[in-house]
């Protein structure tokens, strides 16, 4: 058996029709009459039977067809593979996202992607605490999004993208009023109540001082899901994405807080981020390229 004997049983089942298939393969029918026979007599079986003018499948040819194709289609696999990796195609491309940022344009640029390069494997991971940033820094990733911050240049030396905004604000649960004399507009009123906080950062930064806030009690999580399990749960007060939140602000079940000595709500700009001097190759750079077009894309919609 060989794959050529399984591409002329293939196509005459399709077409019905060795002259077809002779003229659709560039073969001549006699070649294809005796390949198929051949087929038969390794396989023991008959594929197919003369039906008035056209050939169909037979019972055993019925069962036989799909796979032949799927062995077909791995061989297909199999040269596109081997074209991908002689041309210096990267093996593997990583995007890694903060968990804060937008992820629907993010989806999109990564199944274009995969579509224009399938034999790539993508890597796509979510962190949290600017873990995406220090990905790239560290050479682990290819692409971060990130918060980000005009400072982190010194990190590095990036090329930068412009992605979106966040926006984080402090919030706390409606049964916690419970326990204080109204809605607190000060911090001193939040002194016996834990401020839910995120574990250290992956990148240096203090958010006791760039919030203002100087919390009694903590309680520390690594994840945004976490931090709102436990806001609902009425465990503390504590600073998280608007829109990880906006259905609880909008049903009244969270309220924004509104205190004069901290800061209550940060609004900071997304980028996507990848390393200059690193070298990139087709995939990484076509991957850079739709997360551009995406970014332009939603720019347009607003």
């Amino acid at each position: 058996m060989t794959l050529e004997q399984l591409r002329m049983f293939v196509t005459v089942a399709d077409l019905g029709s060795i002259a077809r298939a002779a003229e659709h393969l560039h073969k001549t029918q006699p070649a294809i009459s005796i390949a198929i026979k051949r087929l038969q007599d390794e396989f023991n079986l008959s594929l197919l039977q003369k039906s008035g003018n056209r050939l169909q499948l037979t019972q055993d040819g019925i069962r036989m067809l799909p796979h032949c194709r799927y062995l077909l289609r791995k061989q297909s696999d199999l040269t596109g593979l081997a074209e991908h990796l002689s041309r210096d195609h990267e093996r593997k491309v990583e995007l890694v996202y903060d968990t804060i940022c937008q992820q629907l344009p993010i989806y999109d640029a990564v199944i274009n992607t995969q579509r224009a390069y399938p034999h790539t494997e993508l890597y796509l991971s979510s962190v949290a605490r600017l873990g995406a940033l220090q990905r790239v820094v560290d050479g682990d990733a290819d692409v971060a999004i990130t918060p980000w911050m005009h400072n982190f240049h010194e990190l590095a030396t990036f090329e930068t993208l412009p992605f979106g905004q966040f926006e984080v604000v402090a919030v706390m649960h409606v049964n916690c009023l419970r326990n204080l004399n109204g809605e607190p507009d000060h911090s001193s009123h939040l002194h016996d109540i834990p401020l839910l906080m995120p574990q250290a950062f992956d990148i240096d930064i203090n958010i006791e001082k760039m919030m203002g806030v100087v919390p009694a009690f903590t309680i520390r999580s690594n994840d945004s899901d976490t931090q709102k399990a436990l806001l609902m749960k009425g465990a503390g007060w504590g600073y998280i994405p608007r829109d990880k939140v906006a259905d609880e602000l909008a049903s009244g079940e969270l309220f924004a807080l509104k205190l004069s000595d901290v800061t209550c709500s940060i609004r900071g700009e997304i980028s996507a981020v990848r390393k200059l001097g690193q070298q990139s190759g087709p995939v990484s750079d076509f991957l850079w390229e739709q997360l551009r077009l995406q970014t332009e894309a939603q720019g347009d919609m607003k």
